[in-house]
Formats: structure tokens, C-alpha cells, sequence
């Protein structure tokens, strides 16, 4: 009879022993992996000895642990992907800036060569008018001339008895001779020529 509580009491100290060993083994295999830096292994293996060993403190503690690491780094990714997003933005946002301030520039600068064409065209006008103004006072000027002289010529012309129109052809006559004359007339070269060597 005293054998059988003895019995009882080592049966149950066994069992303890073996699920505070087997919670221990699950502790230690969560914590290497934690160690070699495999979090999501770690909670996985500490989640799965929490389920058969649900009270063990130890495994209770790791997983807090783990679930507090793992909802920081989510915490990092997540503020990472934010300042990433952030910075996308802000270069999007300046790109827009750049793009639309080269649009007014380009703008200011169409708007400021119509503006130097329309002055430029104005100043053309303006002086064509005003050649146009010298142009007729020049032929004004001529015209009252030729007026005054036109009966000297007119009578001279009549006292050699010809035509103003042969007078004309006359006076072309002599400046094409003269041309004509010019031309056979040209420079001789000063030195002789070299038969070796081409005219030019």
C-alpha cells in the first residue's frame, strides 16, 4: 500500500518534469532562431509550444517578447513606407513645381518675343514711312529741278535740232561704249607668265 503513493507521486513528478522539459526545448528553439535573427520562426515555434504548454511563464514571456519586436519592426515598415511615400510625394509635388514654372517661362518668353516682333515691326513701319516721306520729297525735289532745267535743255536741243529722245539714246549709246571700252582695257599683269604654273 505504500508503494502505490509513492508510485503516484513519481508518475506525477515525471510528467512535470517532462512538460517543463518540453516547454523548455520549445524555449530554447525559439530563442536560437530569435538569436539568428528569424523572428517570424521564433513566434511560430513559441506560439506552437504555448499551445501545448499554455501556462509555462517562460514561453508566455518570449512571446510577449516576440509579439512586441515583430509589432515595432511592423511599426518600422510602416513608418518607412510612410517617409517613402512622403518623399515620392514631395518629388512629384516639386517635379510639378519645375514643370510648371518652365511653362510661365516659356510663356514670359513667347509673350516678350511677340512683344520685341510687334516693336520691331512697329520701328520697320515706321521707317519705311519715313523713307517713303524722303523717297517723294526726293522725287519732288527732282521734279521741280528738271522743271527748271527742262526749258534750258529743252531749248538747246531744239538749236542742235534733236529730239530729247535721240538725246537719250545717244547718252546710252556712249555709256555702253564706255563699259565696253573699259572692260578690253583691263590691267596687263606685270610679271610674265610661267608656262609651268596654271593662269590663275
Amino acid at each position: 500500500m505504500k508503494v502505490l503513493p509513492i508510485l503516484i507521486i513519481l508518475i506525477t513528478g515525471l510528467t512535470v518534469g517532462a512538460l517543463g522539459q518540453g516547454a523548455q526545448s520549445y524555449f530554447n528553439a525559439s530563442a536560437n532562431h530569435y538569436v539568428g535573427d528569424r523572428t517570424a520562426q521564433a513566434l511560430q515555434t513559441v506560439n506552437e509550444g504555448l499551445q501545448k504548454y499554455p501556462g509555462d511563464p517562460k514561453l508566455k514571456a518570449l512571446a510577449d517578447k516576440l509579439n512586441e519586436q515583430k509589432k515595432n519592426e511592423n511599426q518600422k515598415k510602416q513608418d518607412q513606407k510612410n517617409k517613402e511615400q512622403e518623399q515620392k510625394d514631395r518629388q512629384k509635388k516639386e517635379q510639378e513645381q519645375k514643370e510648371q514654372q518652365q511653362k510661365e517661362q516659356q510663356q514670359q518668353d513667347q509673350k516678350e518675343k511677340q512683344e520685341k516682333e510687334k516693336q520691331s515691326k512697329e520701328q520697320k513701319e515706321k521707317k519705311d514711312k519715313e523713307d517713303l516721306k524722303k523717297q517723294e520729297q526726293g522725287d519732288q525735289e527732282e521734279k521741280q529741278d528738271k522743271q527748271k532745267t527742262s526749258p534750258q535743255l529743252s531749248e538747246k536741243l531744239q538749236q542742235m535740232k534733236i529730239s530729247e529722245e535721240k538725246a537719250k539714246m545717244i547718252l546710252e549709246a556712249m555709256k555702253n561704249q564706255e563699259i565696253q571700252y573699259l572692260q578690253q582695257n583691263k590691267r596687263k599683269a606685270t610679271k610674265p607668265k610661267e608656262k609651268d604654273k596654271p593662269d590663275w
